[in-house]
Parts: C-alpha cells; sequence; structure tokens
C-alpha cells in the first residue's frame, strides 16, 4: 500500500512538475496575454491536484481516505512536482539564460537603495550572491512549492476526505 503512495504520487508529480514548469516559463515572458495565462495555469495546477488526489483516494484506497492521508499526498505530490520543476529551472538559469539571476540581484539592490534599507551593503550583496546561485535558487524554489503544497493540502484534504460510511461492510 505504502508503495503505491509513492508510485501514485511520483507519476502524477511528474504530470504536475511539467505543468509547473510551463507555469515557469510562461512567467519570464514579457508579453502581458503569456503573463495573464499563468493564472490560468496556476487554476489547472489546482485542479489538477484535485484530480489526482481523488484519482489516488478512488483506485488506491477504495474510496476511502483520512484528511491526514490526503493532506501527506498532496505535500508529497507537490515535493515531486518541485523536484521536477526545479530541474527545468536549473537548466534555464544554469544553460539558457545565466544572466537572468545577475538581473535579479542588480533589480533587488536597487530596490533596496530605493526603499533606503539600512543594511550594509556590501553583506547584504555578497549574501544575496550566494543565495542567487541556479543551485541555490532551485533548491529554495523545492521548500517553497513544498511549503505551496502543504497550504494546498489544509484545505483540500476537507473536501477530498472521504470516511467509510456506516453501512460499509
Amino acid at each position: 500500500m505504502q508503495q503505491n503512495f509513492y508510485r501514485h504520487a511520483m507519476t502524477c508529480g511528474l504530470i504536475l512538475g511539467l505543468v509547473f514548469s510551463v507555469n515557469f516559463l510562461l512567467s519570464l515572458s514579457k508579453s502581458l496575454w503569456l503573463g495573464l495565462l499563468t493564472y490560468f495555469v496556476m487554476a489547472t495546477i489546482i485542479y489538477l491536484t484535485y484530480r489526482f488526489v481523488c484519482h489516488y483516494r478512488d483506485t488506491e484506497q477504495s474510496g476511502v481516505i483520512s484528511y491526514g492521508r490526503s493532506l501527506w499526498y498532496i505535500v508529497v505530490l507537490y515535493i515531486f512536482a518541485a523536484i521536477i520543476s526545479s530541474a527545468v529551472k536549473y537548466v534555464y538559469f544554469q544553460f539558457i539564460n545565466p544572466d537572468y539571476l545577475n538581473e535579479v540581484l542588480n533589480m533587488t539592490m536597487a530596490t533596496m537603495e530605493q526603499l533606503q534599507l539600512s543594511l550594509p551593503e556590501d553583506d547584504a550583496y555578497d549574501y544575496l550572491e550566494n543565495m542567487l546561485t541556479p543551485i541555490n535558487f532551485t533548491l529554495q524554489y523545492i521548500w517553497v512549492n513544498a511549503f505551496l503544497g502543504f497550504l494546498v493540502g489544509v484545505v483540500m484534504a476537507a473536501f477530498v476526505k472521504k470516511d467509510k460510511g456506516i453501512f460499509d461492510a
């Protein structure tokens, strides 16, 4: 049963990771229409999450799943999806557009100057520069997406959970 849990989560996580990756690639565009399309992709992610959990409940759990089990499934699903999308992000930051993170660093420093934050500039720049390497940035996204999965799961698990009926054998 546990093996089917992870196999199902990995298979669905691969699909969800590809959708995460599409969302990331669309968010890079300067086009307004492609930027608006990311909202549709986010709604698709929520819908797919719901469908995947329901599919797991109905096929692997005989139609019965607890709140905790569905929450855990969603978190694991998002972790696998985050690993897939982080690999795409790493390839993009490392090989396709290696200047992207430097541009983000420069924009962040400019924003900090405009806000007149009282941070030691050399320390802040060094810290951000270390944080905005392709590997560090993509690893951070794994934890961000796992946390996002937890938040989605807290709400969605309440809708997906299904207890055994009193007349069920």
